[in-house]
């Protein structure tokens, strides 16, 4: 497991079944605490009402031998869904909630949704295998004062709807973007440059797909 330190007193780091360019440590950094993100659970709340719906990934061993595993996403043709994603280190005890230091550096992180099942802003407009449709339904406000550059999406909180039958992919990444030389790293446009395959800033903190069916 390779974590990579910040300048927050909080600083997340996840095994590389989790993560996308898992890099060395940084020097100098490593008075801070750490934490690890082993599971990502995607919970799909019908707006309409209903039971939610809960799909997790889940790596049991962290940087173990053992490969992390996706559950299914199966959700129902023409329903709309608030979308929440959080992200946990289940293999301490107790479980810690990673999803609330997230919270609180909201203006250094972004979760897009993705993948061939998906149309959104994160997604090429020339997708055509999308089963839903996602957009941003929070912004860094929602969870603290908005201090630094424009007030953007978090990506906690999203809405899906599903509008077409079949099986695809749906990907979630974290990305951490903190200032770099007192400029913002997440600006306006990030999920728009993903979807056209450009690089972005920041690192990967976590990176998951799953298989999507909507019946």
């Amino acid at each position: 497991m390779v974590p990579r330190m910040r300048n927050q007193t909080i600083a997340l780091f996840v095994p590389c079944v989790l993560a996308l360019g898992c890099g060395p440590t940084e020097p100098g950094h490593d008075d801070h605490d750490t934490e690890i993100i082993s599971r990502v659970e995607l919970t799909f709340t019908p707006i309409a009402g209903g039971d939610p719906r809960v799909f997790a990934f889940s790596d049991p061993d962290g940087d173990g031998g053992v490969s992390g595993s996706a559950e299914p996403i199966v959700l129902a043709l023409g329903e709309t869904y608030s979308l929440r994603v959080a992200f946990l280190n289940d293999l301490a005890d107790p479980a810690v909630d990673i999803t609330e230091e997230v919270e609180d550096e909201a203006e250094d992180h972004f979760v897009f949704v993705l993948g061939d099942g998906v149309a959104g802003p994160a997604s090429p407009s020339s997708v055509s295998t999308a089963l839903v449709s996602h957009a941003y339904a929070d912004l860094e406000s929602d969870y603290g004062a908005n201090a630094i550059g424009d007030d953007l999406p978090l990506g906690i909180v999203s809405t899906i709807e599903a509008t077409k039958a079949g099986t695809a992919g749906l990907r979630v990444v974290l990305r951490h973007l903190p200032e770099l030389n007192g400029t913002p790293q997440k600006t306006a446009g990030l999920p728009e440059s993903l979807a056209a395959g450009e690089a972005l800033p920041g690192d990967v903190d976590v990176d998951v797909s799953f298989e999507l069916t909507i019946q």
